[in-house]
């Protein structure tokens, strides 16, 4: 990648952070608020304003608008996943803590889980048309996924976890 494009990438390794994972997840079916987060998650406002200001920081965020404060005082920035950040992960560093991350909060939703609707592990070998075409699927379905969220509340809460791993051939 040109080092003149290096400043647009998102730092994969903000999201290293199961609380941040969460955060990200919800913000992608609307925005929301520091406190907003902080009711729907169970956790302190300065925290969620935290996590919020340095995912924003890191590019996985957006500023929506802003929602006046009954009272005095400043205005609530709202905030939502941006998800063109997924076409700018730097993915040269953090990977490994990313992971770890994302297993930690897999752990957290299989304990909440209600219903398994369906499930999947495979190690395989695939002809290269074939794993694309897989690829391309899962892609579209991630798309819709982010798409059709909604609202904390409104609908189904779901969780969609989507790892597609091409492995080294130890022959």
């Amino acid at each position: 990648m040109p080092l003149e494009n290096r400043d647009d990438l998102v730092p994969l390794r903000a999201l290293a952070n199961p609380l941040r994972i969460r955060i990200v997840s919800l913000l992608t079916g609307a925005s929301m608020s520091a406190t907003e987060v902080a009711d729907e998650l169970g956790i302190a406002h300065a925290s969620a304003s935290y996590h919020l200001r340095q995912l924003a920081k890191a590019g996985f965020l957006q500023q929506t608008d802003e929602r006046p404060r009954a009272g005095k005082g400043r205005p609530q920035l709202r905030y939502r996943y941006d998800p063109s950040s997924g076409e700018r992960l730097d993915r040269s560093e953090g990977r490994q803590l990313l992971h770890q991350a994302m297993s930690t909060d897999l752990a957290r939703r299989l304990a909440e889980t209600d219903r398994q609707r369906t499930s999947m592990d495979a190690e395989v070998w695939l002809a290269r048309p074939v794993w694309e075409e897989i690829v391309g699927l899962i892609d579209q379905a991630v798309a819709l996924l982010h798409d059709k969220a909604g609202p904390p509340h409104d609908g189904v809460k779901v969780s969609m976890t989507a790892l597609l791993l091409e492995l080294r051939d130890e022959r």
